[in-house]
């Protein structure tokens, strides 16, 4: 259900934020070095390094926010 909100809300931000989808199942050094303990799990960082993080879906309105609060910090 989360990947279609991701579906539906990335096209609108490909020009304008880096987005990285990784299985942490295939990738687990990946999930230790962000602290992913449970998915769906989001890392939003800020080109000046500033993290954010999500566990949990949301929906597109709250994907937005956190995309908008990421292209304001540049």
């Amino acid at each position: 259900m989360f990947e279609q909100v991701l579906n539906e809300v990335v096209p609108e931000y490909q020009d304008k934020i880096q987005m990285y989808k990784v299985n942490i199942e295939d990738e687990p050094q990946v999930a230790r070095q962000f602290g992913a303990r449970s998915i769906p799990y989001m890392a939003f960082i800020s080109e000046t390094g500033e993290r954010q993080t999500q566990v949990g879906s949301m929906n597109k309105e709250t994907l937005k926010y956190y995309f908008e609060g990421l292209i304001s910090k540049k």
